[in-house]
């Protein structure tokens, strides 16, 4: 079975109780530090696209949106549809997987996941003060909280922010390409469980609490910085749609083994690249906006094996 990455780093942050061992030093959030250089505006009205080139061959890599696009908000397609017209393949990031062998495993987690006695009572004072605010901001009892640990009910409050039809753009790009018979391929296959039993050591009551308090500063933050963020990203501005608050996603890939995770994944999706182009015509990949563009990421990364990122701006053939 397929696990999203998003529900995997739930799994994987919050399937057990507290550890007993010490938290471990933190680690540095790997996409803090964008490179600015290539924070730039889009000559067209439409999401920016970086491409890189090698004996003819090309990878078209299209920046997209590290939050749900309301459904509103209309994108310029025209460069996608250009694009997957006789296409190679996707190129997407590395999932985390889960097979039948690990059905028990799964089933394990997913209990931990919830709670016996109701969450809120477990939150310290002005947390929980906190987050029954929120809540009731938007008109919710504490059901569709209440038996899930604290981190998942900040998640699902998070979600219940959203736009109501709010749309992967990645999910949208894949379903693009599968419509005109374009294989999708992710870079990489991991095994989740391995992963969430290396993020549960770090896990503490301490952390989790932080966890739900960056889910309710994202949440707190209002649909109008969201909404800018994805009017950007449509535009082609790469710099407001890096606006978009991050607070509870940066927290996800904090856990222990998330910066190594986040490493290896970006690396494998270089190695994708660099085989597209070993191929004749061309091919289209889709990374998040802060992995391609963060300090040492995928366009740093390409940077490093000799090829040259080229941006939205500079000639096309």
């Amino acid at each position: 079975m397929w696990i999203t990455a998003g529900l995997a780093a739930m799994l994987a942050a919050t399937a057990t109780g507290a550890s007993s061992q010490p938290a471990p030093t933190p680690a540095a959030d790997p996409e803090a530090n964008i490179v600015e250089e290539l924070v730039v505006v889009s000559r067209h009205p439409a999401p920016a696209w970086w491409r890189v080139e090698k004996d003819g061959s090309t990878v078209w890599i299209l920046g997209v949106l590290d939050v749900p696009l309301p459904k509103d908000i209309k994108w310029r397609r025209k460069e996608l549809d250009a694009r997957l017209e006789g296409a190679n393949g996707m190129i997407t990031a590395p999932r985390l997987h889960a097979g039948l062998e690990d059905i028990f495993g799964l089933f394990k987690l997913f209990g931990m996941l919830r709670t016996k006695t109701p969450m809120e009572d477990g939150l310290a004072p002005a947390l929980r003060t906190r987050f029954v605010a929120d809540r009731e901001k938007l008109g919710k009892g504490p059901e569709p909280y209440e038996h899930w640990r604290p981190m998942v009910a900040g998640q699902i409050l998070l979600r219940d922010t959203r736009p109501e039809g709010a749309v992967d753009v990645g999910r949208q790009a894949r379903a693009e390409a599968s419509k005109r018979g374009v294989a999708v391929k992710a870079a990489g296959e991991y095994d989740l469980v391995p992963f969430a039993r290396t993020a549960l050591t770090s896990l503490t009551p301490a952390s989790e609490g932080e966890c739900l308090s960056a889910a309710l500063d994202d949440a707190e933050a209002g649909p109008a910085v969201y909404r800018r963020a994805a009017v950007g990203w449509a535009r082609g501005d790469v710099g407001a749609a890096l606006q978009a608050p991050r607070r509870f996603d940066r927290c996800l890939l904090l856990m222990a083994g998330g910066p190594e995770l986040w490493r290896k994944s970006t690396d494998d999706l270089a190695d994708a690249i660099v085989s597209g182009l070993d191929k004749p015509g061309h091919s289209v990949a889709t990374v998040s906006l802060r992995r391609l563009l963060a300090k040492d990421g995928l366009a740093d990364t390409l940077k490093a094996r000799g090829l040259t990122v080229i941006g939205p701006n500079d000639p096309e053939r």
